[in-house]
């Protein structure tokens, strides 16, 4: 592995640890302020840190420490939990964030230096608890692991002394200090990956601990060496002034791969070796005892304040019991491990698995046209066809949770620059969706977050006038319905002013002062491009900007946009977006001379009406109606061109369908062919974008059809006089 790979995974892996720092600090804030909640915090910016150093991101690293040792102070109860520090710790988290992106894109690192003396300001009442607990006596049960510094324990070879010396980074113990000693030793696991074990010893070192014993007996002979081994171990003594707690979080990040042994009695852990290209593993017929090897996934270990013993000596392994391990197939992956996989060889699998998608409804219409009646070996096939795909597609989802834990920043931000102070609710995180709708849907939804704060919630003064908390609550929820997901964002602000609406849209010239519109229609005047109602311009709102473009972000990924909305009350922002952009199902329908997609995800339903239920209206509309509501009738052969297709809606089938901004219609087309899976090829990548048009897609024949873009095509064809002449 590269060592870019490496510093790509431990990016990823700074990502994981801001949403956990994130998720914990939200917990305290919401009261939950246990010593587990504060561990959490603590571990996730631990990682960090080490992983800032092991790549020399120094800046990081120095902001990273300060934070750390803050975290440390604030769960040995040295610094009191309050809102003020909750703040300033979500603010330290916020700035962690900005270094963590600024190594990552290779940018400048943020102006840090206010906030880490307002971090070392916090610590100061720390520091006089500090200086009474290093000149307190030691503790009873402290003295059972503390131990004499004393002449035997020191080794009279002068060079290794200087080896001593170069690896812990400090100078060699002078006589008579006293203190209590760490055995370690770093095992093969601890440098997987890009780990460095000197990274450790250094940070026992900065804790005034010195190196007193190195065990080199485990060294082999040069042909025999393997430098992916860990042959070294360290004997340390540590000042009494220093918690073994502080201790044990240094070797929190590498768990068992670097296992120490505490107490009077314990000594250097044993060495294990790990099979490698370098010293083959023995065979499973020796019965000489070999210690297990660390596990490819690193459980998280707890820190202890109890002395952890010397690791036991394996027992021996039976000659009958290895020759079995050694036939055996090897045991399932423990629940809970994971690997990381390159996102480009995700998108050769579902494309792998759109093909064969498409092969298998080549073999069912080959097989259609032969005459062959249906087999029981195709049904498997399109069965198993059908959960390789939803496999290949679950490998991609991911939780919106991802998403979600963006806001509470966000929300920060919006509360310095406005003064509002609002309430998150979150509800339904948990919820798959493909990585790339979850890439592509941050834009909109912090448009939308922005919108709810700056025009919908009102100032504290405001709601306390109208008899409301003076905070208000953003709601965010994600559930799938009916192979979609549905992502709402409510507010219990103001509401959508519709005569206010109105009126700037008549002063933009974007409507008519005498033009008669419903409610939802204002509504949707606020997704017009340069529209704003905001009274002056400020960095959060006001330009115009923002609604149009999120509009259009959720139709580019194939998903719409309503609006619910009661004055004085709060308004509710519904997207309807797609569980992936890759596969998904259809109605194949025929039109004239031409064969098109239609979405299932617009579908309502499709029915055969009679002459009586399609009423003319004017000279060239018709309208359809549906259980005594009436909707538009589109002709889909007038819209895309096509030839010698039925132009009586009683003589084809009606599509009812449902889209943003014009409501349902009726889609005449000649007949439905069949409902499948379809996998959508754009057609920007391969051609040019066409209106009317979502894509394109491969049918069982061979043959390209069309994927009808619904809510373009009836829009047009709505303002265009429905394209039909009336009966």
């Amino acid at each position: 592995m590269s060592p870019e790979e490496i510093q790509g995974i431990f990016f990823v892996e700074c990502e994981e640890s801001l949403a956990s720092a994130e998720q914990g600090l939200a917990a305290c804030k919401a009261g939950t302020q246990d010593s587990d909640t504060v561990n959490a915090i603590f571990r996730a910016v631990h990682s960090i840190k080490g992983g800032a150093g092991a790549f020399g991101f120094e800046a990081l690293q120095a902001f990273t420490h300060t934070f750390e040792t803050l975290l440390s102070d604030v769960r040995e109860n040295l610094v009191p939990i309050t809102p003020t520090l909750i703040d300033l710790l979500l603010r330290a988290l916020d700035v962690l964030s900005d270094h963590v992106t600024a190594a990552r894109d290779g940018g400048s690192p943020p102006e840090d230096a206010s906030l880490i003396r307002e971090m070392e300001g916090a610590m100061a009442n720390a520091q006089g608890a500090n200086a009474q607990r290093a000149n307190a006596p030691v503790a009873p049960e402290a003295a059972t692991h503390a131990v004499t510094f004393d002449e035997d324990d020191m080794t009279s070879d002068l060079d290794l002394d200087d080896l001593l010396n170069d690896l812990a980074g400090g100078a060699p113990a002078q006589d008579g200090p006293s203190g209590w000693k760490v055995h370690l030793r770093p095992h093969a696991g601890a440098m997987r990956n890009g780990g460095e074990p000197l990274l450790l010893l250094r940070e026992l070192a900065a804790l005034g601990a010195v190196a007193c014993e190195c065990d080199l007996t485990s060294i082999p002979a040069l042909d025999d060496f393997d430098p992916h081994q860990g042959y070294l171990g360290w004997t340390y003594l540590v000042p009494n002034d220093v918690s073994e707690a502080s201790v044990r979080d240094i070797f929190d990040f590498v768990g068992d791969d670097c296992p120490i042994a505490i107490g009077p009695e314990a000594t250097i852990p044993p060495i294990q070796f790990e099979p490698s290209a370098a010293m083959p593993a023995p065979a499973p017929s020796a019965p000489k005892a070999v210690a297990p090897a660390p596990v490819a996934v690193q459980a998280p270990v707890a820190a202890s304040a109890a002395p952890a013993p010397a690791p036991a000596a394996a027992p021996p392994v039976a000659p009958e019991a290895a020759a079995a391990s050694g036939s055996a197939s090897p045991a399932a992956p423990a629940p809970g491990q994971s690997i990381r996989i390159d996102l480009v060889k995700l998108d050769k699998l579902i494309d792998t698995v759109g093909e064969l998608v498409i092969a298998q409804a080549m073999l069912a219409q080959r097989l259609q046209n032969e005459n062959v009646q249906s087999v029981e070996e195709l049904t498997l096939l399109e069965s198993l066809t059908r959960d390789i795909q939803e496999s290949a597609m679950s490998i991609r989802a991911q939780p919106i949770g991802s998403v979600f834990s963006r806001v509470p920043r966000i929300l920060r931000e919006l509360s310095a620059s406005t003064g509002k102070h609002v309430n998150l609710q979150v509800f339904g995180e948990t919820t798959e969706l493909d990585k790339t709708v979850i890439e592509r849907l941050g834009e909109p939804l912090t448009h939308l977050i922005r919108n709810a704060v700056d025009h919908g919630i009102e100032s504290p003064e405001d709601r306390l006038a109208k008899g409301k908390s003076p905070e208000g609550t953003l709601t965010l929820s994600a559930e799938h319905r009916s192979g979609r997901i549905l992502i709402k964002i409510a507010d219990d602000g103001a509401g959508i002013n519709r005569a206010r609406v109105f009126a700037k849209a008549v002063e933009k010239g974007i409507v008519a002062p005498d033009a008669v519109m419903s409610k939802e229609e204002i509504e949707q005047l606020i997704f017009a491009a340069g529209f704003s109602t905001a009274a002056t311009i400020t960095n959060v709102s006001g330009r115009g900007v923002g609604m149009d473009v999120v509009r259009q972000n959720v139709k580019d990924l194939g998903g719409r946009i309503s609006i619910e909305s009661e004055e004085g009350k709060g308004t509710t922002f519904i997207l309807t977006l797609p569980l992936t952009l890759a596969i998904s199902d259809g109605m194949i329908v025929k039109v004239g001379d031409q064969t098109l997609v239609v979405p299932l995800t617009h579908v309502v339903e499709s029915l055969r009406p009679e002459p009586k239920d399609v009423q003319g209206l004017g000279s060239s509309r018709q309208m359809l109606n549906v259980r005594g509501r009436f909707i538009p009738v589109v002709s889909v052969a007038e819209a895309v061109g096509a030839y010698d297709a039925v132009d009586n809606p009683s003589q084809g089938v009606l599509i009812v369908v449902d889209t943003e901004s014009a409501g349902q219609a009726a889609l005449l087309v000649d007949n439905i062919w069949d409902q499948r899976q379809f996998v959508i090829k754009s057609l920007d990548t391969h051609y040019r974008n066409v209106d009317g048009v979502a894509g394109a897609t491969i049918l069982g024949d061979g043959r390209v059809a069309l994927i009808l873009n619904v809510d373009t095509l009836v829009q047009g064809a709505v303002s265009a006089g429905f394209g039909l002449e009336a009966a």
